[in-house]
């Protein structure tokens, strides 16, 4: 099964069936940003998936042995293509050359060592470039495992405070913008959406990293990509019919006479069970193992319990609120919010209301029901004013 370039949303939604009965993927050399919105990070699930679909996996690259480590260096600079390399069974070639797991992943090597000590800039593109995407993933069972903007404590990792993500964030922006933008999504309340980040990456670390029975996945990844995108009003037109709500916080927040909304993208991934699997598995104190056990209403259910207040798996006295204050800071900054998880997709657009608000979300995909997808996909469009 083949990857093209442009794909969006919806077109990669109807390919989950497929990939389910084909265990070949091949991948483009490069991704475009044709969905306009949360492309790779839905890709990036859509391998995860894929993957754990087939108990021998096969990467197909579209280049012979010698070119293979230039298209293995370009994989592994987005999030897609770094899934794709870490979770599938086997790497071959365009003639069906075998190249060893070990050495596809020394190639991405200086990438992997970027993220580990927090060398924002060269963790997706080359050199000197100012970024557009900073990509930031820790890798089961690597020996970079716990890379240094997630984690403190050396042999007892820690996750970092909300503090810490927060400057995070503002590392990533001064990258990623000009001084002016930088300061606008500063104003804007770009440290409170650290406190989202840390909190997602904070579940993530908890309720990814092991299937439903306790035991560490052996190829798995967690993390986040943030991305410095652009629609232009065109664009907004044409995906108006599909992506109503998406597109109406584009023109909302689009300044007059301008002919395109800037934007940061900030999607957390993780290879994990997925958050009604996890959290019903946590609350009945048994675990679920297929989806099927459960009907979307109750999947639907558990989900959003989730995100309820008080309602948590974590074991400590205090916690319970993080992702509730979560929602509140992404209602503080106007986000427009994805997530997929399991068999179910929900979209919110927050609008930055005085009072406490819900993770209230509408039913993405309306009346069509998705393929159970592994994992969890959660991602987040601030606008650059």
């Amino acid at each position: 099964m083949k990857i093209t370039k442009n794909l969006n949303t919806y077109e990669i939604e109807r390919l989950y069936p497929v990939f389910q009965n084909d265990a070949f993927l091949r991948l483009p050399k490069s991704m475009s940003h044709g969905g306009v919105f949360g492309v790779d990070a839905a890709i990036a699930q859509l391998v995860i998936t894929w993957a754990r679909s087939h108990d021998q996996s096969v990467l197909h690259l579209f280049a012979d042995s010698e070119s293979a480590p230039d298209q293995i260096l370009q994989l592994g600079k987005t999030a897609a293509g770094l899934a794709a390399l870490i979770m599938s069974s086997k790497i071959e070639t365009e003639t069906h050359e075998l190249i060893e797991k070990r050495a596809a992943l020394f190639v991405i090597r200086p990438l992997i060592e970027a993220m580990f000590t927090g060398d924002l800039r060269n963790t997706s593109s080359e050199r000197g470039a100012r970024p557009k995407v900073i990509n930031l993933f820790s890798i089961n069972f690597a020996k970079m495992e716990f890379i240094k903007p997630f984690y403190y404590g050396g042999a007892s990792p820690q996750i970092h405070s909300h503090s810490a993500f927060a400057s995070l964030l503002e590392m990533s922006s001064a990258l990623m913008h000009t001084r002016q933008d930088k300061q606008a999504l500063v104003r804007g309340g770009l440290p409170a959406l650290g406190s989202v980040l840390a909190e997602l990456i904070a579940n993530a670390d908890q309720h990814s990293v092991t299937d439903v029975y306790g035991v560490k996945y052996k190829k798995g990844l967690r993390g986040t990509s943030v991305k410095a995108s652009r629609i232009k009003k065109d664009e907004i037109k044409a995906i108006s019919d599909k992506e109503s709500q998406f597109a109406l916080f584009a023109m909302r927040n689009m300044l007059k006479d301008a002919e395109y909304l800037d934007f940061i993208e900030i999607s957390v991934i993780d290879s994990g069970p997925g958050l009604a699997r996890r959290w019903l598995s946590a609350k009945l104190g048994s675990p679920i193992e297929d989806l099927s056990e459960l009907s979307i209403a109750e999947e639907v259910q558990a989900t959003l319990e989730c995100f309820k207040k008080h309602v948590t798996t974590k074991d400590s006295a205090t916690s319970g609120m993080g992702l509730h204050n979560a929602v509140q800071a992404l209602n503080k900054l106007k986000a427009y919010i994805r997530l997929r998880t399991g068999r179910v997709c929900f979209y919110q657009a927050f609008q930055g209301q005085d009072q406490v608000v819900d993770f209230n979300p509408k039913n993405w995909s309306g009346d069509t029901q998705l393929s159970a997808a592994e994992g969890t996909v959660f991602t987040i469009c601030i606008p650059v004013n």
